[in-house]
């Protein structure tokens, strides 16, 4: 984990509650919810919650996933696909259009069509740069790979905005507006990636944000905290370099990740919906060529997360702030995007 991630990481486990031991507990699903997962990448929604946005549906209730980048910087992906050892500008950007291409075939086959899908079409590892270096629009975050300072994709709902933190705040709660969802599932600042912590805090801001404009009674939605990247070789099988069938098995959240003072809850898949998991990240070919095993690390009989408070964004602006006044003693570009 880059040094910056880990003073980030600090802080939050300061903010929050002290770690209490609380055992994991089934996820109650209602009829009628209104799911939104909020991914980094394209193929985190289907890695962390495709089970749960088919048990939302099937349940009557509404799925909207918003996936923030392209994906479009995994350097070893990119030369796979492109065949070329130093990859262009443009070999990035076409790369890029695939990853958001595959996750449409995704959604399509998750939902049937009835999931909304936003794809934002930020540069990949411009959102923890955007939370804590390029707040601002007149200095927005360049991608070193695109060339970009703004959304280049000419169907991302985003295309031409510009690539800083205040523009993906106002977009995300802008989502939260719109959505009004019961359920939240996004990235836990504790993961062991720089734009899934990112946009993880983003969340949290936007959430808050959020909550402090809606008239009361505050909506109370359920803030579900996934895990995508961990350290050690999490999930079991993720660095195996072949895919296993892990499907009747269990995920299991790291004993190492802390609790914070939170619990843990998990959904359990049936067989359809294990199949269908499967399925939709089978779409993600360019990730399937390149680790195919991390993919089937989690088409498990289960996905499990951290469950969050609403209010638990509260302070977070203040952390930011004083991040951002320190951030010259961290290194000047932690990100490392060598594994989406």
């Amino acid at each position: 984990m880059p040094p910056s991630l880990k003073h980030l990481s600090i802080c939050l486990l300061l903010l929050l509650t002290p770690d209490i031991s609380v055992a994991e507990q089934s996820l109650a699903i209602g009829k009628g919810e209104r799911l939104l997962v909020l991914a980094p990448h394209p193929d985190d929604e289907s890695l962390s919650a495709a089970g749960l946005i088919q048990q939302v549906l099937q349940n009557g209730g509404t799925v909207r996933s918003s996936v923030v980048t392209a994906g479009d910087a995994y350097v070893g992906a990119v030369m796979l696909d492109s065949g070329k050892r130093n990859p262009s500008t443009a070999d990035y950007l076409d790369f890029g259009e695939k990853r958001l291409e595959e996750s449409r075939r995704a959604a399509q086959l998750l939902g049937n069509g009835f999931i909304h899908l936003d794809l934002l079409g930020f540069s990949d590892g411009s959102i923890y740069s955007a939370l804590i270096s390029h707040w601002r629009r007149n200095q927005p975050m360049r991608s070193e790979y695109t060339g970009f300072d703004h959304v280049p994709y000419r169907e991302a709902e985003d295309r031409g905005l510009a690539q800083d933190g205040q523009d993906l705040l106002n977009e995300l709660v802008a989502i939260l507006r719109d959505t009004k969802p019961t359920i939240i599932a996004f990235p836990d600042v504790m993961e062991n990636d720089s734009d899934h912590a990112g946009l993880g805090m983003f969340t949290l801001l936007a959430v808050h944000q959020w909550l402090l404009e809606t008239p009361t009674p505050h909506p109370q939605p359920k803030l579900l905290a996934y895990l995508i990247h961990w350290q050690h070789g999490w999930p079991t099988g993720s660095n195996w370099g072949i895919a296993q069938d892990w499907s009747d098995q269990p995920l299991v959240l790291p004993a190492d990740l802390p609790l914070r003072g939170h619990s843990r809850a998990c959904v359990n898949l049936s067989p359809a919906q294990i199949d269908l998991k499967r399925a939709a990240l089978a779409e993600y070919k360019t990730q399937q060529r390149i680790m195919g095993d991390f993919l089937s690390a989690f088409v498990r009989s289960s996905e499990c997360f951290t469950l969050l408070k609403p209010n638990d964004g509260n302070r977070i602006e203040q952390v930011l702030a004083q991040l951002r006044q320190v951030r010259k003693t961290f290194d000047n570009h932690p990100l490392s995007r060598r594994k989406i």
